[in-house]
């Protein structure tokens, strides 16, 4: 395992990799070769970064450690991990935030949090890492408990459990002490133990996206792509639309970024909840948009609100969702002169 630099007066390089043989000899007569090999294209080997170990011993590269282990039946088998310096470096940030965060409201928090958690955690969840994610969760939760103790240093535990601490807003997970701000209960802390372990499976050799027999194979990957980069609340709502964008009939996976769209604007008194929620690809979002203010009367959308009053139905309602939904169906949404 090593990496190599480069060094000139405008570039720095750095590469790490992995070289893997059968013997210890071997492996110390490949470190020659390609020291050498560098040096003709000055770049040379970092010695502090450079060694030689076997694979029962185990390594540790790129956040992840690789080891094998011995197994009741004698057997060997490889195991990744995420590594101790990277836990370590997953709690230091997480750390950083609370005290950044000391004294400041929990609405503050959370949106810093989040990122933290959920980014580690898809770094983390193609790997045997569920242990991990239960011990980064009673992390964040002894400093959640030392963080509200220094907010509310008078206050009994009961007013503040009662005032942080309530169930899923998506209703989506079980768990009914998520830290919740008490200002905007749609903003709550994400748990990695949430984030589910997704083994990364190569495609057949012979199989190839062009081949229509093969239509099924390929959409049932990207529903797995989507769900091992996706929080909780967005996968749900991805199936539910099938993964197809509404406005462009599009799948929502692929590179372009996602919005959440309100079906019934926030204005005239949509909710945030899953019924009144979908997703559509940044462009699309921006495009319905338009045409909502076009057909709805203005940005304060007149129009729907006179729609809804004719109807007799709660804005803020499923069924007001759901009605909203069958307009759409009337909008033109190709681009308008």
């Amino acid at each position: 395992m090593s990496k190599t630099e480069a060094h000139n007066s405008n570039v720095r390089y750095a590469d790490d990799f992995v070289i893997i043989c059968h013997t210890q000899e071997q492996a110390y007569s490949m470190y020659e070769k390609m020291a050498e090999y560098l040096n003709k294209r000055q770049l040379s080997l970092t010695a502090e970064k450079t060694k030689v170990t076997h694979i029962k011993d185990g390594f540790d590269f790129l956040g992840f450690n690789l080891r094998q282990y011995r197994k009741n039946n004698g057997k060997t088998k490889l195991l990744i991990k995420p590594s101790k310096e990277s836990i370590k470096k997953a709690k230091h940030a997480i750390k950083d935030v609370f005290r950044r965060a000391n004294g400041r409201p929990v609405g503050t928090l959370i949106p810093e949090l989040n990122p933290i958690i959920w980014g580690t955690g898809y770094y983390w969840n193609k790997v045997v890492s569920k242990r991990i994610f239960d011990v980064i969760d009673n992390y964040v939760w002894l400093k959640t408990r030392k963080f509200l103790n220094r907010l509310h240093p008078k206050k009994n535990k009961d007013w503040k459990a009662e005032r942080y601490f309530k169930p899923d807003h998506y209703g989506i997970s079980k768990d009914k002490w998520i830290l919740t701000d008490p200002e905007d209960d749609t903003r709550q802390i994400t748990k990695m133990i949430w984030i589910p372990i997704v083994r990364h499976i190569l495609v057949k050799h012979d199989y190839s996206p062009d081949n229509p027999q093969l239509k099924q194979y390929f959409e049932h990957r990207d529903e797995k792509e989507f769900k091992s980069s996706n929080v909780l609340h967005r996968q749900k709502m991805a199936k539910f639309q099938k993964y197809k964008c509404r406005v462009c009939g599009q799948s929502l996976i692929g590179d372009e970024d996602l919005d959440l769209n309100h079906i019934v604007p926030q204005k005239v008194g949509g909710k945030h909840h899953l019924y009144n929620l979908e997703l559509l690809h940044v462009s699309c979002h921006i495009q319905h948009h338009q045409l909502l203010e076009y057909y709805g009367g203005g940005k304060q959308y007149n129009r729907v609100r006179e729609f809804f009053s004719k109807h007799g139905i709660a804005p803020s309602s499923k069924d007001g969702a759901t009605m909203m939904k069958k307009s759409f169906k009337k909008f033109n949404y190709a681009v308008r002169e």
